[in-house]
């Protein structure tokens, strides 16, 4: 379990822990029942909530589990397997949520979509789908998990928002690489 809490430590100041703040908004805004425009609100409210904490909580302990159960099984090769598709397809589903609409004019979802052309997602599957290729059935299951996590929690925040932020799409980026991760737990 040390050795998934390290891990676990080690993504968060690789990656500055930038998607987390996307978990934590969503924890907060997405699960209320109030208005649409209210949620956008407690989104967007520096604040940490309970749900937010809850979610960030449960975000980073899937993560160090996944992380320790995978260094548990001896295989470095799995090990850095699964962490490498992790990132790698976590980013990649961001160019599946850039296909939904903004739910706010002008926020930081809305200024990435915009400076990202067509190209930038072909070159983004080719890689993914590549990568997923060069790791055989792991790959594919990890593929088939990401896409199904990802869309799932993307159709949610649209119909709780009527479309995605940028905190959705950190979100995304989050649970997808923990959802990756338990994938090849079960392999």
């Amino acid at each position: 379990m040390v050795c998934g809490v390290i891990g676990c430590a080690c993504w968060v100041a690789v990656t500055g822990g930038l998607h987390l703040d996307g978990v934590a908004d969503c924890g907060d805004g997405l699960p209320v029942e109030v208005p649409r425009e209210r949620r956008l609100e407690i989104m967007k409210d520096s604040r940490l909530g309970t749900f937010g904490g809850t979610a960030l909580f449960f975000n980073l302990a899937f993560k160090g589990a996944a992380l320790a159960a995978l260094a548990a099984c001896g295989s470095r090769e799995l090990l850095l397997t699964a962490c490498a598709l992790a990132g790698l397809l976590a980013r990649s589903q961001i160019f599946i949520a850039m296909r939904f609409p903004g739910a706010r004019p002008g926020g930081m979802g809305e200024a990435f979509k915009q400076g990202t052309r067509p190209v930038h997602a072909l070159i983004a599957a080719a890689v993914t789908l590549a990568a997923c290729a060069l790791a055989g059935w792991h790959g594919l299951y990890a593929l088939l998990a990401a896409l199904a996590g990802s869309t799932a929690l993307l159709l949610y925040a649209r119909r709780r928002l009527g479309g995605v932020t940028g905190d959705v799409f950190g979100c995304t980026v989050e649970c997808t690489e923990w959802i990756v991760l338990l994938t090849f737990c079960t392999l």
